[in-house]
């Protein structure tokens, strides 16, 4: 997996009632991959702010850090986090992007799409490992700055970890989350598909963001040079459900279901080399697996197994999952 992967990352889209912020500066209005009730960041966290206000007009293509270690300010634009009232410090950026949001009734992009007004700006930055966790950092705030033009700060939760499994919506705002795959390999980097499914007793590549600090600590803002296991006061968890498009949930959670195989240990889990805040978790598909639907479009099965990870540390708990497919037992 290349450099570029994260670079070409953007979360899902939040978006609150977008006419009563717009012309108010820069402000935010939405975060992360979904619709959270408070914004929470783990540290070494990739993750995007979603923010409307801003002057600059970005061309179609998303603007990309070019160089490591990644760069505070892109095209004029910076984010910055403060903590127990410290000076804000400048946090890594990895890409900008603009979404038009206007339209004419019909779905269709509006003449003014291209306006400020009609812009929401996708900033895709890497929260600082060095985040200090409750109680002593409980006090955390972020803010967007413009060309000196700053926003009003908004609160963030730091947490120990804050899982998120790339999926396929990651780079398609406007997609549903019911369609999306989660983005795993087989051992030779080759994504799992319907065409191309794991196997039983394979070993395959689950990609995530969010899982905390590891051991060796890791430099905010630049490549891991190598391996890192995520810290050992953090325990994953895995587990297997095998019903045809299943969503993701809990591991620690689920009732036991005698189909199903007891929770399990990644092989690995841990920073990917030469990649930002990317996580890897390499996860052994079961050796004996149960009678299963195939992944098929004409029956509308877009995933027969959902490998569910559960990340639990003394602060809390996260957890997602990959919705892939397997290869029936023969």
């Amino acid at each position: 997996m290349r450099l570029t992967l994260i670079f070409r990352t953007a979360s899902c889209l939040f978006l609150m009632n977008l006419g009563s912020i717009f012309g108010q500066g820069p402000t935010l209005a939405g975060t992360g991959y979904s619709n959270p009730s408070i914004i929470k960041v783990a540290p070494g966290q990739v993750t995007t702010l979603f923010v409307t206000g801003l002057k600059t007009v970005l061309p179609s293509e998303p603007m990309r850090a070019t160089a490591l270690p990644l760069p505070t300010t892109l095209v004029g634009v910076s984010v910055t986090l403060s903590q127990n009232g410290q000076q804000p410090a400048a946090i890594p950026l990895l890409s900008l992007q603009q979404i038009p949001v206007c339209n004419n009734g019909d779905g269709q992009p509006s003449a003014s799409g291209s306006t400020p007004d009609c812009l929401i700006t996708a900033i895709t930055v890497q929260i600082p490992f060095e985040l200090v966790l409750p109680p002593q950092g409980a006090d955390a705030v972020m803010a967007v700055n413009e060309n000196g033009n700053v926003s009003k700060g908004f609160r963030v939760l730091p947490v120990s970890s804050n899982l998120h499994v790339l999926n396929g919506c990651d780079a398609f705002p406007h997609q549903s989350l019911t369609a999306c795959g989660g983005i795993v390999t087989h051992a030779d980097g080759s994504l799992v598909t319907s065409d191309f499914p794991a196997k039983a007793g394979e070993t395959v590549v689950v990609y995530a963001f969010g899982l905390g600090q590891t051991m060796p600590a890791m430099k905010t803002g630049d490549a891991t040079t190598t391996a890192a296991p995520i810290s050992g006061s953090t325990v994953t968890t895995v587990e297997f459900d095998f019903r045809p498009n299943a969503m993701p949930s809990n591991p620690y959670f689920n009732p036991k279901v005698a189909s199903l195989p007891d929770p399990i240990a990644p092989e690995f889990a841990g920073l990917t080399p030469g990649q930002v805040g990317l996580y890897q978790l390499n996860i052994k598909i079961p050796n004996s697996l149960p009678s299963l639907v195939p992944c098929s479009s004409s029956l509308g099965v877009a995933s027969n197994l959902t490998i569910n990870i559960g990340s639990s540390t003394s602060g809390g708990l996260s957890f997602d999952g990959a919705p892939i497919c397997v290869e029936p037992p023969q």
